[in-house]
């Protein structure tokens, strides 16, 4: 009789698991976990190409989908050249000619500061609940398994998105990126998760390039505080360059 009972909460668990959640909701649950309504921290860049490696020291603001900049600290030689990310527009700050670039169209696919993230990615960072419709392919007892497929109209790169999501803390363990041919061209693996108030955040990440084997970028977050208040005159151009001490 116990092993009856066991089984039926066990099922109704699951049933409540299944109708209890759409696909967008997931999503939803996801981004906000990774984002929040603003964020400002501190990070390290570790890029390992087979001719060179280098890392980098940096901090970062964050407000919403729209607003964002990251300020290289180390080394010395880069210290103050910054990216500020308006909307779809992104400009770079080198100190060393004192001149802001914006970045054109041409460029979003080119590398982000020598890694294998690109300036494309900080524009449609997270966006995945605007760019694309998710499916819940299938689901276990701690993990959803998607797949999103852009929005007709989407101006994305993507194919698909796959991505592996833990049901504890909404957290991805894992993305992966596929062309329009079905061939994975990357994937990203999300560990360290530690609890940061109110959610969870994985503090390491790291991106795989498929067909560039060795090769990697990874993200150490040293420091990161979500939901604080940041001054708009912190996401202009006149801050940028500022922001070189």
């Amino acid at each position: 009789m116990k092993k009856n009972v066991g089984g039926l909460i066990a099922l109704l668990f699951l049933m409540a698991d299944i109708y209890g959640m759409t696909a967008r909701e997931i999503v939803k649950k996801v981004e906000d976990s990774m984002r929040g309504r603003s964020s400002v921290g501190e990070m390290e860049m570790r890029v390992v190409k087979k001719e060179w490696s280098r890392t980098l020291k940096m901090k970062f603001w964050e407000k919403g989908k729209e607003k964002a900049l990251v300020v290289i600290t180390s080394p010395a030689k880069e210290r103050g050249v910054a990216t500020l990310k308006i909307g779809k527009n992104v400009w770079n700050y080198i100190p060393s000619i004192e001149r802001v670039i914006k970045i054109p169209s041409s460029m979003m696919g080119a590398s982000w500061m020598g890694s294998h993230f690109t300036n494309d990615d900080l524009v449609k960072e997270y966006s995945i609940v605007d760019d694309y419709n998710p499916e819940l392919k299938s689901q276990d007892r701690e993990f959803y398994y998607l797949v999103l497929y852009p929005k007709p109209q989407a101006a994305v790169v993507w194919g698909r998105v796959e991505i592996k999501v833990s049901k504890k803390t909404f957290i991805p363990e894992v993305s992966s990126y596929f062309d329009e041919k079905g061939n994975r061209i990357r994937r990203i693996e999300y560990m360290d998760v530690r609890r940061v108030g109110k959610r969870y955040f994985p503090f390491h990440w790291v991106l795989y390039p498929e067909k560039k084997p060795g090769e990697k970028t990874e993200i150490i977050v040293h420091k990161i505080k979500f939901d604080v208040s940041i001054p708009d005159r912190i996401f202009t151009l006149k801050c940028l360059k500022e922001m070189k001490r």
